[in-house]
């Protein structure tokens, strides 16, 4: 968690002296599993969505007169789904941290620095597994050795976002994605992706005086 913190701190560092604006937000996962095993046994379990956290620091950079927008920053996120199937129950926790790009459109008519502007956002994150739990009925197994969870983990996204001046430097932000993650280099012969519903709230600020 330190190793986390310390990085965070890196990364603000480095786009205050870069940035046009830095932006952070925070909200929740809604993530379902498609889970494909060596054996045939997934279809035998019935999958249900769980929920998660998603934390997302970085910087903005504008074009075309804040027409068209450009963000890298660190994310971190957290999918969780529960199962059930001959008579047992299964749940995960998964925790990602990673780098995150994207671009945003702007689809409103007024200015950017006026009111509300709704954008059009795609992009995508690359992120590494940092840990994770599963619970088979009572019994915990700790999922960092576990081959289905390594590798690099790609994470395309499409989703609307909106801010909203309440200062002149400051913005609050509401956004909704739909991602679809799974794992490069995974050489397992089961399979897991993940379906994500994801909220956000969180802030602009403008580095402009």
């Amino acid at each position: 968690m330190r190793t986390t913190y310390l990085f965070i701190f890196i990364v603000l560092l480095t786009f205050n002296a870069i940035a046009q604006e830095i932006y952070m937000s925070t909200g929740n996962n809604t993530t379902s599993y498609d889970y494909k095993s060596s054996n045939e046994s997934d279809e035998n379990l019935e999958f249900r969505s769980g929920s998660g956290t998603n934390f997302e620091v970085g910087y903005l950079h504008s074009f075309n007169n804040y027409k068209l927008l450009y963000s890298i920053g660190f994310v971190y996120n957290e999918f969780s789904a529960e199962a059930s199937g001959a008579g047992s129950n299964y749940s995960w926790k998964t925790r990602y941290m990673g780098i995150i790009n994207k671009f945003s459109y702007n689809l409103s008519n007024c200015c950017y620095n006026t009111g509300l502007n709704t954008f059009l956002t795609a992009g995508f994150s690359t992120s590494t597994f940092t840990g994770g739990d599963q619970f088979i009925n009572t019994n915990y197994y700790d999922l960092e050795k576990s081959e289905d969870f390594l590798g690099v983990n790609l994470q395309p996204f499409i989703g609307l976002n909106s801010q909203y001046n309440i200062a002149r430097n400051l913005k609050l932000t509401l956004g909704y994605n739909f991602s679809k993650a799974f794992h490069l280099f995974n050489n397992s012969e089961e399979k897991i992706s993940y379906n994500t519903h994801q909220i956000k709230v969180g802030f602009l600020v403008s580095l402009y005086r």
